[in-house]
């Protein structure tokens, strides 16, 4: 789970980002135990407290700093199957190869 593991590498607690963000605790723990979610407000919130993105506790993907274009081929990439991607990996490798 994301976002246990995120709260156990900033060395902080539950209890602390619950009462940062003015919930109570046993509506956190529901959040941890996925018996009920954040809001979007609440969870860029716990984003902001963890230093990390809204998107990587949902999705477990990290894009901060990509370029709209570079997530637009990071998606297309990710639709490929593994056969597929191994191609475009030869490709790139060609490419640049060939430029270096």
């Amino acid at each position: 789970m994301r976002l246990k593991s995120e709260i156990k590498l900033k060395s902080t607690t539950q209890e602390w980002i619950a009462g940062k963000i003015g919930v109570a605790l046993s509506t956190f723990r529901k959040w941890m135990t996925r018996k009920t979610y954040p809001n979007l407000k609440e969870g860029v919130e716990i984003a902001k407290l963890l230093e990390t993105s809204a998107e990587y506790l949902v999705t477990g993907v990290h894009t901060e700093g990509l370029s709209d274009e570079e997530q637009n081929m990071l998606a297309s990439f990710r639709k490929l199957n593994k056969k597929d991607r191994e191609k475009i990996m030869l490709a790139i490798d060609a490419w640049l190869g060939k430029r270096g």
